[in-house]
């Protein structure tokens, strides 16, 4: 079994864990990470992935993380990219992100490994390793996960995110509309067509539901985006548009 690994978020957190140390003691934590992640999810192979210079979504979306864009990186960001891609040969997207090259790669002798929610829309075997943080006297543990996404599962949860978008990578969803009534939204819903048709119908303007579909859809195939994976969806979304402009 084969572990597809997020090196984008292996690197953020040794970097910031060691913020105050040294770029070494980063990657002896991202050595002691994968050791961790390997024997937990039972993997003996894997491969890290990382996301590159050049992102289509900024073209579809130029807002696409804004809000991060004055937000302070780790110190030891680089000097952690650099080491996996030294001594692992770690992938380098071109023109998408680490995210997409895990989604294309996943098959049934593969594991994502990643703690991002956003992969959980690609169906198979994902695994996240356990996280903690907060206060001395107000401590948080999150337990390492290991679980299997089915086809349904995975589109639900893309639909999900089109509603309630993505403040991380400052996506807006539908104004008015969280968690639990997205929950709600879509609880009828046993296809994709009724997904696609509730979400619709929810949204104000069907051209922002078409650039936010771009923008949260991860490929499955190489330079196959949610345009062309999702064609008649798309079409779809373009007669509605014009007929309302």
């Amino acid at each position: 079994m084969k572990l597809l690994i997020d090196g984008d978020l292996f690197c953020y957190r040794c970097a910031a864990s060691a913020e105050n140390e040294s770029a070494e003691i980063a990657c002896e934590r991202m050595e002691g990470l994968l050791d961790t992640c390997l024997s937990e999810a039972l993997c003996d192979e894997f491969t890290f992935y990382l996301t590159g210079q050049t992102n289509f979504r900024y073209r579809v979306y130029p807002e696409y993380k804004a809000n991060r864009a004055n937000t302070p990186k780790p110190k030891y960001l680089q000097e952690c990219r650099d080491y996996l891609i030294k001594k692992y040969s770690a992938v380098v997207s071109d023109n998408c992100e680490a995210d997409d090259l895990m989604a294309i790669n996943q098959t049934n002798d593969t594991i994502i490994c990643s703690l991002d929610k956003d992969m959980l829309q690609v169906p198979g075997r994902h695994f996240a390793w356990a996280i903690s943080g907060g206060t001395a006297d107000k401590r948080w543990e999150k337990p390492a996960t290991l679980q299997t996404v089915s086809e349904f599962d995975g589109l639900l949860s893309f639909y999900t995110q089109m509603v309630t978008g993505d403040p991380s990578d400052n996506i807006k969803g539908i104004a008015g509309i969280g968690k639990v009534g997205a929950k709600k939204l879509l609880a009828t819903c046993t296809t994709e067509d009724d997904l696609f048709n509730a979400v619709l119908e929810a949204y104000a303007f069907p051209d922002i539901m078409r650039m936010n579909a771009m923008v949260l859809w991860i490929m499955r195939k190489e330079g196959e985006t949610f345009d062309q994976t999702r064609l008649g969806k798309v079409l779809a979304l373009e007669m509605i548009a014009n007929a309302t402009n």
